[in-house]
């Protein structure tokens, strides 16, 4: 224990803390403590500078039963206390001690000699005064070497002290020290340079300040404050510890370690380190060679003389502990964990590998509860920074001395948990970053990086990066954890795995890079509880991207926040060489917006991955978001599935899966349940919308386009398709939209006059072609309404030897076709085409819905312009089809020059409407046949040039059949044609078969049906009907409305109507009752004028409505009364009925249901007339 017992103040008792590991102990120091004499005297010579001030030393004084040496003497100016020395040494075991005059609080002691002082044993003063030894030689502390201070003990190589007023305390020109009061300690920079070492293998603690300044520092042993510690040189600090002695600095307040170098391995020993109750300390113009634990209870810093950020190096594995912030530089060397209650900001790490040595071994479990991380330095080289930590004392590492007990640190509680580095590199290593880990939750923290290159592993798996903040993640420039060998440059190993966790933002800024790259992809996960954001930058230069390129599979790439917003690249990849299958693309979010981004799996070699986004609203600018195989091994594109409420697509916007090479396309699945919105092209062409294609060249199908929502909007050039120009087929289009399609407009790639090929149409397009060997696919809509306008379109198209596909649509509503903008435009419709030279089939075009329009020249077209024949079209509609406009219709035609055969329609709906040129046509302009009509509809109406035409330029023509049990009308130059060889060729005429209650057209109103040839046969028209009014054959119809069947110079064809004759006596049978005799009941002067009315009942088989014909789904009722008659004579005694008129009919009219009715204008009366009752005469 401490000799000195005199009054001290009760911070100089309680700072009396500090013990000495045990090492007291020993024997010597028990015989020290017995007061034993040993015959070794301390070898201290005063000299004769300080006059009859001279240092007295008197040997041999008891001292609480202690032997001791104690100066006495010197040159008291003040408060201060100067002793002059020729040597100054304390032997092994021997104890000197200055006597402390009454009021003195400094003792100053030169040596002007040419020795080094050594002080094997204890060095203490007789009170509470501050003591500085001063030996420009040097200073030696041995093992046993020891400070019994309560005050402050400063140590110093110097030749001297400079007071502030220029006078000096010098031990080169010894002279009285000067007549001044120092009030305070002499700080470092009062004294002149050092000159020599000071080493200290001794156990050094003091009551106050601990101060060593010398040229070199050679440390060992224990040095402890009780205030602050300062180990300083001019040149070098060189610490070092052994497995059996710790090294420990201690400082209840601050520690400071500064020279021109600092050299620090302290990791032998377990109980090593430097620890400050305060702030730590390291000042060094060279990196600092940092191989030990720092404990700071306040800020842990690194700094250059200039006081910039300091260097630190290290060949094991540091360890850094600060409640506080934790700043410098750069580090370069082993593993380094560091632990910060506070901040940390770092410029650069460079991890040269594992360490030798490890106190850490640990498994950390992220913020997310489920993500785990293993540390181990020794085992991966290893970044591990936890900032904002509540935990600085992890399992493994012993803590400061366990009677270290730092002073309150008031001044040093930190303000934030960020974590701030430039760059950090780390050769197939581990990179661990977080701010919550056992987080202090009164602190906020982001995370930044600028840049990342450190796991891009020589011949070693490359490492993984960890990044979990608890508020916003900044990421690197480049953020890299491939693996990459560089002696035989190739991806001969997996690469590391990414994970970024933040509850703040994850912010990529212009051009960050974030991949890994490897015989098999690390995972990429970023996880936000706020947004993911991709800052635009230039294409291709910002993008995160997970690839193999060897055997391993690709890694997943994982998004998940809020809000994401992209700007550029997003991938899972498989290169060259590449045979596992690849990663998938999974996005979540409740928003997910991408500008002028690519989100997508592609391969080289094996299967891509499959993209999956589940998100409640999808926007996508002039943005890619699919899969695709551009791979020569057979590797097929991943399969695409949205999931969302709404999906917008702009400026080309698109969802794609295609094949490039050799390789099946993948699926494409949309489920939006509000709405699809798909508008615009981008600047070089690219649709917005969804597209499967089949490359040039490429070897294998396109995949399935399946979209259900609830309304789907295509726009201003917005597509689906699905194409194949390859050796594959196209794939299949599947729309299903509960309440609406609308499908609009057209756009040209460039402003000018332009061929229609450079028009992009908004539409659903299947196409086959040219140079592609595959097949068309079908086009399957279903939706309650859809409306195609202002030259949008549905088609489906081949231009090669194989067939197009089929459009089949449903609606439980409506269809409506309108519009065409005109040229260079196509006009709106549904299309199913053979293209020139083409000889595939057309597909079949199939409309379901309550009501069909198709109007201002619109088309539902199967066309053929080669040698293919052209599809069917079938119109199923339970209620009205209207065709109005010019160019408006419904075509299966041949173009001239083609070789194909027209394709049939077939049109069944309650009502047909067919007016202002609007027209029905299976015509053939090429040498194939004409297709055939069947209209199927209780009324048919033709108006105002209405053409419904089977007619070929050179071929026979096709056959119309029409089968209306209302009427046929026929209203202002309307016609329905058969007419063959229009072009003055071969071909007879086509059949017309009319099966109606009524043909009605206006006399001389140019309505036609013909069935006319060139020099052909005539064709035959076949008309069943119970009337026809105002028109008839050629040779007995009424002038301006003809039926004809003629051959300018072949053979005439027939003309058949077929009056239906109804006998009024058929079906009669006896009454149940005799009539009474009416020859009584009767009388002759009841004009039939006057209201009196005849009736006919019979038993069943009249069809319901008199006015229609009996067909074979028409149900019949049985008209008959079979109730028991009650009364027979009841009847004679009824009121007579209310007279009507009884008046010939002598013309027609349609009524608001579209019936034609029979009418005569009622004669007037001229004078009154007396009514008979016919009843009674």
């Amino acid at each position: 224990m401490p000799i000195y017992q005199g009054k001290a103040s009760k911070t100089q008792l309680g700072i009396m803390w500090y013990r000495l590991l045990g090492i007291f102990a020993s024997s010597s120091a028990i015989a020290c403590t017995l007061g034993l004499n040993t015959g070794v005297k301390a070898q201290i010579i005063p000299d004769n500078s300080l006059g009859s001030d001279r240092s007295i030393v008197t040997p041999n004084v008891q001292q609480q039963g202690n032997v001791i040496e104690r100066i006495d003497g010197g040159a008291i100016r003040g408060s201060n206390l100067f002793h002059s020395f020729q040597d100054f040494n304390v032997s092994d075991r021997q104890r000197v001690y200055f006597a402390n005059p009454s009021g003195i609080e400094n003792i100053l002691g030169r040596v002007t000699g040419n020795q080094a002082s050594k002080i094997f044993g204890t060095l203490g003063v007789l009170g509470g005064a501050n003591l500085y030894l001063i030996n420009p030689n040097g200073i030696i502390f041995g093992q046993n070497a020891r400070l019994d201070i309560s005050g402050s003990f400063f140590a110093s190589t110097s030749r001297g002290v400079l007071f502030p007023n220029g006078e000096k305390f010098s031990t080169q020109n010894p002279q009285s020290p000067p007549l001044l009061t120092i009030k305070q300690p002499l700080g470092l920079d009062s004294w002149l340079p050092p000159e020599n070492t000071i080493t200290n293998s001794g156990n050094l603690s003091v009551g106050q300040d601990l101060t060593l300044l010398g040229q070199n520092l050679d440390l060992q042993g224990q040095l402890q404050a009780g205030r602050n510690l300062t180990l300083q040189a001019s040149d070098t600090v060189k610490i070092r510890d052994t497995v059996n002695n710790p090294f420990i600095a201690a400082a209840r307040q601050q520690l400071l370690a500064q020279g021109n170098k600092i050299d620090i391995f302290a990791l032998n020993n377990p109980a090593s380190g430097l620890f400050a109750g305060e702030n730590l300390l390291l000042r060094s113009a060279n990196a600092i060679g940092g191989n030990a634990q720092f404990y700071s209870n306040g800020n842990f810093r690194l700094e250059q003389l200039n006081g910039s950020g300091g260097d630190l190096s290290s060949t094991d594995d540091p360890v850094i502990r600060a409640r506080g912030d934790v700043s410098f530089n750069s580090y370069t060397g082993a593993s380094l964990h560091i632990f910060a209650g506070g901040s940390v900001t770092i410029d650069s790490l460079n991890i040269t590998g594992p360490d030798t040595t490890n106190f850490i071994n640990q498994t950390v479990t992220l913020s997310d509860g489920v993500t785990k991380v293993p540390i181990n330095g020794s085992v991966t080289p290893t970044v591990d920074i936890r900032a904002g930590t509540t935990a600085i004392n992890p399992p493994g590492i012993t803590g400061e001395p366990s009677d270290f007990s730092p002073i309150p640190n008031t001044n040093g509680n930190p303000s934030s948990a960020n974590i701030t580095i430039n760059q950090i590199v780390n050769q197939g290593g581990l990179v661990f970053l977080t701010n919550q880990y056992q987080p202090n939750p009164a602190l906020s923290g982001d995370i930044t990086v600028t840049s990342l290159l450190g796991t891009y592993g020589g011949v070693a798996r490359g490492g993984d990066v960890v990044i979990d903040s608890r508020g916003k993640i900044t990421t690197p420039n480049v953020l890299n954890a491939s693996a990459f060998d560089f002696v035989n440059f190739s991806f001969a190993n997996p690469g590391g795995n990414i994970t970024l966790l933040a509850q703040g933002d994850i912010f990529m800024p212009s051009g960050s890079q974030i991949v890994s790259y490897g015989s098999a992809g690390g995972n990429i996960t970023l996880k936000s509880q706020s947004a993911i954001i991709q800052a635009p930058a230039t294409r291709g230069n910002s993008y995160i991207e997970s690839a193999g390129f060897g055997s391993g599979q690709g890694g997943d790439v994982t998004l998940n926040a809020p809000l994401i917003s992209l700007s550029n690249y997003v991938q899972s990849n498989l290169y060259a060489g590449a045979t596992g299958p690849g990663g998938k693309l999974i996005i979540t979010a409740n928003s997910l917006e991408a500008n002028q981004a690519e989100l997508s799996t592609f391969t080289l070699g094996g299967n891509a991955g499959n993209v999956i986004v589940n998100a409640d609203s999808i926007f996508l600018n002039n943005s890619k978001l699919g899969s695709q195989t551009i791979s020569a091994d057979g590797g097929n594109a991943g399969n695409v599935e949205i999931n969302t409420k709404t999906f917008t697509a702009t400026n080309g916007g698109q969802v794609f899966s295609q094949t490039e090479r050799v390789g099946n396309g993948g699926k494409i699945t949309v489920r939006a349940t509000d709405a699809i919105a798909l508008t615009g092209i981008s600047d070089g062409g690219i649709f917005s919308g969804f597209s499967n294609v089949v490359f040039p060249n490429a070897q294998g199908n396109g995949g399935i386009i399946d979209i259900q929502t609830n309304s789907l909007s295509l726009q201003q050039g917005a597509q689906i398709k699905a194409s194949t120009e390859g050796f594959g087929d196209a794939g299949r289009i599947e729309v299903n939209a509960a309440k609406s399609i609308l499908i609009d407009g057209a756009i040209l790639l460039s402003p000018g006059n332009l061929p229609p090929s450079q028009v992009i149409p908004s539409g659903i397009l299947s196409e086959v072609l040219p140079g592609s060997q595959g097949t068309g696919n079908i086009i399957n809509i279903k939706t309650g309404q859809l409306s195609v306008t202002n030259g949008a379109g549905i088609s489906t198209s081949t231009a090669t030897d194989y067939d197009a596909g089929s459009i089949f649509i449903n609606a439980t509503q409506s269809v409506s076709f309108d519009g065409n903008p005109g040229e260079p435009f196509k006009p709106s419709g549904a299309f199913v085409s053979t293209l020139a030279s083409a000889t595939g089939k057309g597909g079949t075009l199939q409309i379901t819905a309550p009501s069909l329009s198709v109007t201002n020249g619109a088309e539902l077209e199967a066309l053929t312009a080669g040698g293919g024949n052209a599809g069917n079209i079938a119109v199923i509609v339970k209620d009205k089809v209207l065709l109005a406009g010019a160019n408006t219709g419904v075509f299966s035609n041949t173009t001239a020059g083609s070789t194909g055969n027209g394709g049939n329609i077939f049109i069944d709906p309650e009502l047909v409407e067919i007016r202002d040129g609007a027209i029905v046509s299976v015509n053939s302009q090429g040498t194939g046949i004409g297709g055939n009509i069947r209209i199927e509809a209780t009324r048919l109406t033709l108006a105002n040039q209405a053409v419904i035409s089977a007619e070929t330029a050179s071929t026979n023509g096709g056959n119309i059949s029409l089968s209306l049990p209302d009427y046929l009308l026929l209203l202002q130059n309307s016609r329905v044609s058969t007419n063959a060889g229009n072009a003055g060729a071969g071909g007879n005429g086509g059949n017309v078969i009319i099966g109606t209650n009524f043909i009605v057209t206006v006399p001389k109103d140019n309505n036609n049906i013909t069935a006319n040839a060139f020099f052909g046969r005539g064709g035959n028209v076949d008309i069943t009907a119970t009337s026809l009014f105002g028109i008839g054959n050629q040779q007995q119809g009424t002038s301006g409305n003809k039926i004809t069947a003629s051959s300018e110079f072949g053979v005439a064809g027939t003309v058949s109507i077929n009056n239906l004759d109804i006998d009024p006596a058929s079906g009669l049978v006896e009454l149940p009752d005799k009539p009474n005799d009416p020859s009584d009941r009767i009388i002759a002067s009841c004009a039939a004028t006057e209201g009196n009315s005849f009736t006919i009942t019979g038993r069943g088989g009249l069809p319901v409505d008199p006015t229609t014909t009996i067909r074979d789904q028409t149900l019949l009722s049985d008209l008959r009364d079979f109730t028991t008659p009650q009364n027979r004579n009841q009847a004679s005694k009824s009121p007579p009925p209310t007279p009507e008129f009884i008046v010939a009919a002598t013309s027609w009219r349609i009524n608001a249901q579209g019936e034609i009715e029979l009418v005569a204008a009622v004669p007037q009366e001229t004078s009154p007339q007396q009514r008979f009752n016919c009843r009674h005469s």
